[in-house]
């Protein structure tokens, strides 16, 4: 399930991994970001996996307790530098020719 592949990279903080769970045209949208800090939208895997690097290793980004809710959702907590946040991650569209994640959304939960 490509879900439970997105959230498990993300808890390894294996930005390679989670960046594959993407189409090479995909968008991220994550409005779970520090107070005061503008939301982040990341377009492309490539920028992905730059974006995210970023995050693991700077920003100090990590995850927790994910509870899969079906194979286009996770509920988890989610963490930038300490400010935990509960957040829910859903799959809003795939891409026909490779079945990646054309775009996902974060919300809080």
């Amino acid at each position: 399930m490509l879900i439970a592949d997105f959230i498990h990279a993300m808890e390894k903080k294996d930005y390679k991994a989670m960046s594959q769970c993407f189409s090479s045209q995909c968008r991220l949208f994550d409005y779970c970001t520090p107070e005061g800090t503008p939301n982040f939208f990341v377009y492309g895997r490539r920028a992905m996996d730059m974006f995210y690097h970023n995050q693991f290793i700077l920003g100090g980004l990590s995850v927790s307790s994910p509870r899969i809710v079906d194979e286009r959702t996770v509920n988890f907590y989610i963490s930038y530098g300490g400010i935990i946040n509960h957040a829910v991650a859903n799959i809003e569209s795939y891409d026909p020719t490779t079945g990646l994640i054309k775009e996902l959304v974060i919300r809080p939960a």
